[in-house]
């Protein structure tokens, strides 16, 4: 059987792309250019052209802005809810419609959309299954309930938003307004609510646990580690907890 592995190509306000990579690959979101996919892709030893499908968690341009021309060079489809696709620039690419009452197939991946709560026409996160592996992908969202937790609980690894420390926002050179967006319950979760979602989610099989998005200005690295590992180890669940910096790459994880 072929191996699963996930790997981070951009993570963050200036691009966000998750590679995942078993029998057939898929991306979860295309937000930097599409040769700045090819090109990570390339520095972990992936090939761009096996990905079968773009799988959309919405509109937002640092979450879309290669797909169009990535899906138009190797034929693949986008996927996307009906409010993403939209609104997304997908000229002469083949789109498809997602929703939260099915999941969907492409080769042996299986893709369970749920509903969440961001500042977006129709948005949603992931989990994913391939062979006996399970992903689960929880990132631009203001707020976390129990769907969420029940729908990425019992993963192998989980790919969780830490968007910000909470007085690193407030304190922060942010207009009022901004910050009252990032807080709210369509904004972005901090690093308290990562800790939270992670350590409710998280089981004895859960290998890994990354966090995403992590805001440039309003965040650091050391920050939402000690916060989200201080609430897995209160939970009592010891994965591995790894930090993708604004910007970077992470993995590949293999599973």
């Amino acid at each position: 059987m072929h191996g699963v592995s996930v790997t981070i190509l951009g993570s963050g306000s200036c691009g966000n792309s998750i590679l995942v990579d078993s029998e057939e690959s898929i991306l979860i979101d295309a937000g930097i250019s599409c040769k700045e996919l090819e090109r990570r892709m390339t520095i972990v030893g992936k090939d761009p052209s096996r990905v079968e499908a773009v799988v959309l968690s919405h509109e937002h341009t640092d979450h879309t802005r290669g797909a169009q021309r990535f899906c138009a060079k190797y034929g693949v489809p986008a996927y996307g809810s009906d409010g993403t696709l939209s609104l997304t620039p997908l000229s002469g690419v083949e789109m498809i419609s997602i929703s939260n009452r099915r999941s969907l197939s492409i080769g042996g991946i299986e893709i369970r959309p749920f509903p969440v709560k961001h500042f977006a026409a129709e948005p949603k996160a992931f989990s994913i299954v391939t062979g006996h592996k399970k992903i689960g992908i929880a990132s631009d969202l203001g707020s976390v309930n129990g769907r969420i937790i029940d729908e990425i609980a019992g993963s192998d690894i989980l790919l969780v938003e830490a968007n910000y420390d909470v007085d690193m926002l407030l304190t922060g050179s942010y207009p009022d307004f901004l910050k009252r967006t990032i807080k709210s319950d369509h904004g972005h979760l901090s690093n308290d609510d990562a800790g939270l979602l992670a350590s409710k989610a998280a089981c004895d099989r859960t290998e890994r646990v990354v966090l995403l998005h992590l805001s440039k200005e309003n965040n650091t690295p050391a920050k939402a580690r000690e916060t989200v590992g201080r609430k897995l180890k209160s939970a009592k669940r010891n994965p591995k907890l790894d930090i993708t910096e604004h910007g970077g790459m992470n993995g590949p994880f293999d599973l």
